[in-house]
């Protein structure tokens, strides 16, 4: 059986990360350390040009304390 994948870009995820990382006080440096990642991935993933794997993203939604629907969504492509 052939499974074909529907790759979606960052362009059509968005999160609220940066919001979340001030409000808990965190700093991008210690959110990834937190996370397991360099601080860049961090900045990246918040200004979306980076889409995380799954375990970055629960590993994220982890560290803030949040769902990880709380964290990222799928943007509105009727716009």
């Amino acid at each position: 059986m052939l499974i074909i994948l529907n790759i979606m870009t960052h362009e059509h995820v968005s999160n609220n990360i940066k919001e979340l990382r001030k409000n808990s006080g965190f700093t991008q440096a210690q959110l990834a350390e937190l996370v397991g990642v360099a601080r860049v991935s961090i900045v990246a993933i918040e200004n979306g040009r980076f889409l995380p794997t799954i375990e970055t993203a629960l590993r994220i939604s982890k560290a803030l304390g949040v769902s990880i629907e709380r964290i990222f969504w799928l943007k509105d492509e009727t716009k």
